[in-house]
Formats: C-alpha cells, structure tokens, sequence
C-alpha cells in the first residue's frame, strides 16, 4: 500500500484554514481528508474523497510541536495560515458559542430555560470576549483558543513550514497558490492554478450553500472578508491591537 504524502493546514481558529486547506487539496488534486488527529471524525468540510492521489490533506489548529504528536502518520509539508487578528475577533464573535452568566450559573445547578432570550449574549460583548481571547488566550470560549493569536503564531517562528497570510491568498491568490505548488513540489501550470481557485472562491461556495442544512457550514461561510473590524472596533480596541501587533514576526 502506498504511503500517503500528508499535507497539513494549520491556522489559528478563523484565519481561513477550512478555505485554504480545500484550496490547497484541490490543487494538490488529493482528498480533503478532514482534521489531523482525528481522522476516525468525519468532517464536515471533507472534499475529494474519490480523488486518487499521492497526497492526503488535513486542516488542524494545533502549532508545530504539537502536530508531530496528535497522528502517527508522518507529515509531508506543513503549511501556516495567518490572518489579522482583529478580523480573527470579527469573524468569531459571529462564529463561536457564548454564553451570560446566568446560564452558567443554571448549568451548575442542573437547571435549563427554554427561552432564548435569556441567554443572548449582545454582539459587542461577544467582541469583548473575543479580544480577550485572541490577546491572552481563553479556552472558556473554545478550547482552540486556549492559547493567543501571538502564541499560536509565534509558535511555528523559525520551523520548516511555509507561511502565508489570509489576506496575500484572497488578493493575490494566482501568486499565492503558485508558491503552495513550488512549496509541495507540484508540477502544474497557471491555467490550472486558475481553475483550482475558481471552484474553491467563497462566492461558489456561497453558491451551494443554500443546498446544504448544516448551520455550522453556513456560519464558515459567514463573509470571507478583510478589514471589517475597521467599523467595528473602537478607538481603544484600535489602539491596544496596534500596539499588539508591533512585536510579532509575522504580522505588523
């Protein structure tokens, strides 16, 4: 049996890594085989399993050292999602789950309310809890967010992986997804790099969506933008990012 050529996608949690890690399958013409580590899951953004081809890809949010440890399958390439942290806090403030303290207090003790109202949770405070969370870290969120964006990031400083920003694949992507195939060592050309691109762009993926029942796909599928958190974050939140970002590696 042939040993697979396995790529690995990773990012902090809603940089774009569901998007990029099926880009990346489909040029790589392989099958999206969902998250490493957990290969017995199916995913939901599986794609290409009839694909007959020497590579397998996976998405993960783990960092470097620790995606050596979650399979025992040997890793191939690795390739890093970054994307600006302050569109990360936009992005999951719509994304993830959060709960007001009156639901955790009723959890605790073993009671549930059928109204939702009760425990809505206002926009701007699930902004607050995502800046919390992408500047210090916070599992209480999600446990992929255990560790911060700078954390995450700096965590693959100076390791064989190849780097790329969300926002140089959704401006550039021709370029972008040209310096994936040199990364991989694949022999294919523009027009098909232009193909690859097209099917995997978020408008034909908005496209079948309607087609799909799955609320957790459709919120991956929320906008696919950059630079929202401009209208949306005050002069302070402003500030402390500006300030955050002027000592990380990867990103100023």
């Amino acid at each position: 049996m042939m040993t697979k050529k396995n790529i690995i996608v990773t990012g902090y949690p809603k940089s774009g890594t569901t998007w990029a890690s099926r880009l990346i399958a489909e040029l790589a013409a392989c099958p999206l085989q969902g998250d490493w580590g957990f290969e017995h899951i199916e995913a939901l953004y599986e794609e290409g399993k009839y694909r007959d081809s020497p590579y397998d890809c996976y998405k993960t949010h783990y960092t470097y050292d620790t995606i050596f440890s979650k399979s025992p399958k040997e890793v191939y390439k690795i390739i890093h999602i970054i994307r600006d942290p302050r569109d990360v806090v936009i992005s999951g403030s719509h994304y993830f789950t959060f709960t007001n303290l009156l639901q955790k207090g009723m959890k605790k003790i073993g009671l549930s309310l059928d109204s939702a109202s009760f425990f809505s949770v206002s926009q701007k405070k699930k902004k607050e809890k995502m800046i919390q969370a992408v500047l210090h870290g916070d599992s209480k969120v999600n446990h992929w967010l255990s560790l911060s964006w700078k954390e995450h990031t700096e965590a693959f400083k100076d390791k064989e992986v190849l780097t790329i920003t969300y926002e140089d694949l959704l401006t550039n992507p021709q370029e972008e997804c040209a310096k994936i195939a040199a990364y991989l060592q694949l022999d294919i050309d523009i027009s098909y790099i232009d193909q690859c691109i097209q099917k995997q762009s978020f408008e034909k993926k908005k496209k079948e969506m309607p087609h799909t029942k799955d609320v957790h796909f459709k919120k991956l599928l929320r906008q696919g933008k950059q630079g929202y958190w401009k209208e949306e974050f005050t002069s302070k939140e402003k500030s402390i990012f500006k300030e955050y970002l002027q000592t990380n590696t990867f990103y100023s």
